[in-house]
């Protein structure tokens, strides 16, 4: 049997294992996560409402600024909202790992109405490029792009999966929510991961129930998430292997 099998049976094993502990997280992600994701969607927003306006002789008396702005305003709520949104994960502590799904955090009317004005946005930008002409296809077309993007969002459940030893490796993050898991063996993504806890109480419990499967696990505080690979875990050779 080979490491791709015996992850396969591992796995299995995994999502038939009795629940120890269990918990929810609902949020971006990291601290600065929010305000990265905020970042973003405004910028991928804005920027082609201020070329159209930029290449354009549009005032802001002109019905067609209004417009623009209308929809830049619509897509920065709808690029954070539905394309960076938040996450809801559901994780399970079992004896040989964590288990967990992750969904997006938008209501299913979201979904509705992002599809319906995902349409609205395509005709838009279709009489923009008319009314315009050839200048408009670089902004319009950021639009007709994201708008087409959106016609089809459905809710998704992603599963995925944190096998669990002895050997593994705990990163604890001490200013957040944050714990990281590792193995000394390279190449096992199967035992590597993040997690999201929703409190620093709610971490302490996970931390005791971890101990209580798995004693001899170390469990290591850092300041930054990019702290752990200083670690002499990620220094050794690519042959090397901690049975």
């Amino acid at each position: 049997m080979d490491k791709t099998d015996n992850i396969e049976v591992l796995k299995e094993q995994l999502y038939n294992a009795e629940v120890t502990y269990s918990w929810e997280y609902k949020g971006a992600g990291l601290k600065h996560e929010n305000l990265a994701k905020w970042g973003v969607a405004i910028t991928s927003s804005a920027l082609p409402f201020w070329f159209i306006w930029y290449v354009t002789d549009m005032t802001t008396s002109s019905s067609m600024f209004w417009v623009f702005l209308v929809i830049a305003t619509l897509m920065i709520f709808a690029a954070r909202y539905l394309f960076f949104s938040d996450k809801h994960r559901c994780y399970h502590l079992t004896s040989l790992g964590i288990r967990y799904t992750e969904q997006d955090m938008i209501p299913e009317v979201a979904y509705k109405i992002a599809r319906g004005f995902a349409w609205v946005g395509i005709a838009v930008c279709i009489i923009a490029v008319f009314i315009l002409g050839p200048l408009a296809f670089v902004g319009a077309g950021a639009f007709a792009l994201m708008a087409f993007g959106m016609t089809n969002f459905q809710p998704t459940t992603m599963k995925s999966y944190i096998i669990m030893d002895e050997r593994s490796v705990v990163f604890n993050l001490v200013n957040d929510v944050v714990v990281s898991f590792t193995t000394p063996e390279k190449g096992t993504l199967a035992y590597s991961g993040d997690i999201f806890i929703s409190t620093f109480e709610q971490k302490e419990e996970l931390f005791a129930h971890l101990k209580s499967i798995f004693p001899n696990i170390e469990v290591i505080e850092i300041k930054r998430l990019n702290d752990q690979y200083k670690h002499s875990i990620y220094q050794q050779d690519e042959e090397e292997v901690v049975e």
